[in-house]
């Protein structure tokens, strides 16, 4: 009977299982903690806020007290951009090329032994941008977990690194592109009532009207950028375009958009067709805008002799603008990207036509401004056409 027993496998003993236990709740808790981590660095708005919670995080998944994240500078060298338990006095002086020297440094920096110092890379596009390094209170060797949680925080922190600079950098493009644009519209006011003033000359020689033309024709076109520059700042920066809102008829500011491109493209055919009761509260100058850029773009795509379609149509709750061209359809994966700026390519047009790519992106977000919506219907052998519906109350401003 005792040799029976003896045969049987031993079964494991109680505090082996609540061991077992425990570890698989610790590393529960530490998956719960990663995924608050990510999402923390997800919502991060600025630099600042992603680099100090790294180093905190790092600190509380290791349960240490000093924790430090350094990046590279445009020199290769890694400075401390952020610290957790360092004086502020050890961590500025700290610049380090990367290289076989930089862990025994490190070490020194954060005083700890070689058994309780760990440290990984931050990885962006296979090159490696920085290093995230800690001091622990019991030897690497006792805990494997530790490194990959140390690493899997690593990768989160290098993402949501990337992702802020992008941000930051797309920002401030954005600002530069406003104050630039906000700072030429005054010269080219100017250049636009003195070619004015010169035009009404009498002792001008046709020569020289000619040259005015040409440079009152190139500063409207310079004036017309810099408007879709600054509309695009303020469509992306500034919370929206605002739009002011009274009553008007959809069909004369139609009329009036036709009249002006038909003047400026004489050699092109426009074609109006118009029913019903268009009249709402919008904003004149904006839909002229919404209008006029629609018609443009109908021009620049579609071939020389082909007639460019203009409707517009009223019933009960809306007007519609339909903008109808005969040139090459746009292709389907294109289509979703179309009212995003600088979707379409505009260097093989003339340069007396030439834009910056904003025109149906600022359409959209002055239609939206509008309580309305755009869309596109682009086939073979049947064209292209621009859709807006319109209610008939634009949206109070916010």
């Amino acid at each position: 009977m005792c040799g029976s027993c003896a045969s049987r496998p031993r079964a494991p003993r109680w505090f082996d299982v609540a061991k077992s236990l425990q570890r698989d709740d610790k590393r529960l808790l530490q998956f719960r903690k990663l995924t608050e981590v990510s999402r923390a660095l997800t919502y991060a708005v600025s630099l600042e806020e992603v680099l100090r919670l790294t180093v905190e995080r790092a600190a509380e998944l290791l349960e240490t007290d000093k924790a430090v994240l350094m990046l590279t500078n445009e020199q290769g060298l890694l400075s401390v951009r952020a610290a957790f338990g360092l004086s502020k006095e050890a961590t500025e002086r700290f610049r380090e090329p990367l290289d076989e020297t930089l862990i025994h440094r490190l070490q020194g920096l954060l005083g700890a032994n070689p058994e309780c110092f760990l440290g990984v890379p931050l990885v962006v596009g296979g090159q490696v941008t920085g290093i995230l390094a800690v001091s622990l209170l019991q030897p690497v060797s006792s805990n494997e977990e530790q490194e990959w949680l140390l690493s899997a925080l690593a990768d989160q922190a290098a993402v949501a690194l990337e992702k802020t600079r992008l941000d930051e950098t797309a920002e401030f493009r954005e600002r530069l592109i406003g104050i630039v644009s906000h700072d030429l519209r005054g010269p080219i006011s100017a250049i636009l009532l003195g070619s004015t003033a010169l035009l009404r000359r009498e002792e001008l020689s046709e020569r020289d009207s000619k040259t005015v033309v040409r440079i009152q024709s190139a500063a409207e076109r310079a004036n017309r950028m810099i408007r879709d520059l600054l509309d695009y700042t303020q469509a992306r920066l500034g919370g929206g375009i605002r739009v002011e809102s009274r009553p008007m008829d959809l069909h004369a500011v139609v009329r009036q958009v036709v009249e002006e491109m038909a003047m400026a493209r004489p050699e092109r055919r426009i074609e109006v067709y118009q029913e019903g009761d268009v009249h709402g509260n919008w904003d004149v100058d904006r839909l002229a805008q919404v209008v006029g850029n629609l018609i443009s773009n109908a021009l620049h795509y579609s071939p020389e002799g082909t007639p460019v379609r203009v409707a517009t149509v009223g019933d009960a709750r809306e007007a519609t603008l339909t903008i109808h061209n005969l040139g090459p359809p746009i292709p389907a994966q294109q289509q979703s990207k179309i009212f995003e700026p600088m979707q379409r390519a505009s260097a093989d047009m003339n340069p007396e036509n030439r834009s910056v790519g904003l025109g149906l992106y600022i359409v959209r977000h002055l239609v939206k401004a509008h309580g309305g919506t755009i869309e596109v219907k682009s086939l073979e052998n049947e064209g292209t056409t621009f859709t807006v519906r319109l209610p008939r109350q634009a949206p109070p401003l916010s």
